[in-house]
């Protein structure tokens, strides 16, 4: 009798033990299934990439509409940048897409704008994270561009972009705004704009009424796009936005320039950005009709006194700082990079550098070990000749 409750015990054991690796290989099934699922969606949009591309490791983009056509090139993997350029509202933002719209087949990359739904310039936390996964998984080279503010790649464990940005002086961002809601411009010349029943009034006379399209805290933009997504970016004074956005234009952003120097601006791109994807960027601007892109149909003069009431403001001295710091420091660099041009802020090139007219690096190496061997050495001295 006790040998045999002591089997039933036993089996009843053994019994829960079977039925506990049975749940636990159940799990282990679903979690692998639900993986493979995400694998093979991943491989799906990376194969769809390829066909559109045309090949896996190397990318030609060939456009019989094009007249660059015959001039097509092909990119290695390591020389295939991600761009992206979260471009500030009336910054001249139109005029240098286009310039990329242009070019894109000639030097052989992608361009894709991002439309953000309900014109908001804010994602949630999963919408950065799949944007930045698209982005780094998808066709490149490739040119994204769109109205929303900084994303961190880091923040989610992934290697940063090519960040690239234009500011524009904060009172004619906003005077011309406020125009181009009105009058529209003339990119689309015939839409009729969201205030164009309200064209009579004058920015002067909607600052003195005390009106809803001409407050100081709309000129809070620039620094919450440069600042990020975090909440602190976007209340109109925080002075945590603004050293944030300092911090962005010198640690994540490869190249931040004003509209005035939009041209200088494409020089500088032309060198920093590998992939040769702006090669040529600032001779086309230069001879192109897109400089003078979306420009306002009509806009009147901004009185002393409106002036003097915006500087007045915290928002407006604090914009206007984010965009002195961002003109001195691409001036800085326009300058180490062409010593003998000085720019100005007249917006137009005083000459177009080709490669070949760089001066040569002011750094060199040597002192190298271990020493090239005798075979080396005559590599070398054979490919010279």
């Amino acid at each position: 009798m006790f040998f045999r409750v002591r089997h039933q015990k036993m089996v009843h054991v053994y019994l829960l033990v079977l039925v506990i690796l049975g749940i636990l290989v159940v799990l282990g099934a679903m979690i692998a299934y639900h993986a493979l699922l995400r694998e093979q969606h991943f491989q799906i949009q990376v194969a769809v990439a390829k066909l559109a591309s045309g090949d896996s490791n190397y990318q030609r983009f060939d456009s019989s509409a094009s007249q660059y056509h015959q001039n097509s090139v092909m990119i290695l993997e390591e020389q295939k940048p991600l761009v992206i350029y979260n471009r500030v509202p009336k910054t001249g933002s139109t005029s240098f897409v286009n310039v990329a719209y242009d070019l894109h087949s000639y030097n052989a990359f992608r361009v894709l704008h991002v439309n953000v739904t309900g014109n908001s310039h804010l994602l949630s936390i999963y919408d950065q994270f799949r944007f930045i996964d698209n982005t780094t998984r998808w066709m490149r080279p490739a040119f994204y561009h769109g109205h929303f503010a900084y994303i961190d790649f880091e923040r989610y464990g992934y290697k940063k972009p090519y960040y690239v940005q234009l500011l524009r002086k904060p009172l004619d961002r906003l005077v011309s705004y406020y125009y181009f809601l009105r009058y529209g411009d003339d990119y689309r010349p015939h839409l009729v704009r969201k205030k164009h029943m309200d064209s009579s009034t004058t920015f002067d006379e909607c600052v003195e009424r005390g009106g809803s399209d001409c407050q100081a805290n709309l000129l809070w933009l620039q620094i919450p796009f440069l600042c990020g997504q975090s909440a602190d970016c976007w209340i109109p004074g925080s002075e945590w936005a603004l050293r944030q956005a300092k911090r962005n234009v010198l640690e994540k952003y490869t190249l931040v320039g004003v509209t005035e120097q939009m041209g200088e601006y494409l020089q500088m791109l032309e060198l920093v950005i590998p992939g040769g994807m702006f090669r040529n960027a600032s001779e086309h601007f230069k001879h192109s009709s897109k400089s003078h892109l979306r420009k306002t149909a009509k806009k009147y003069p901004v009185s002393r006194k409106t002036i003097q009431k915006f500087h007045e403001s915290t928002v407006w001295q604090m914009e206007n700082e984010l965009y002195a710091f961002v003109a001195r420091e691409f001036a800085f660099a326009y300058a180490k990079q062409f010593p003998n041009i000085s720019s100005g802020h007249s917006g137009t090139m005083k000459k177009h550098l080709k490669i070949s007219a760089i001066p040569p690096p002011s750094f060199r190496y040597e002192k190298i070990y271990p020493k090239p061997s005798n075979q080396q050495k005559k590599k070398k001295n054979t490919a010279r000749v």
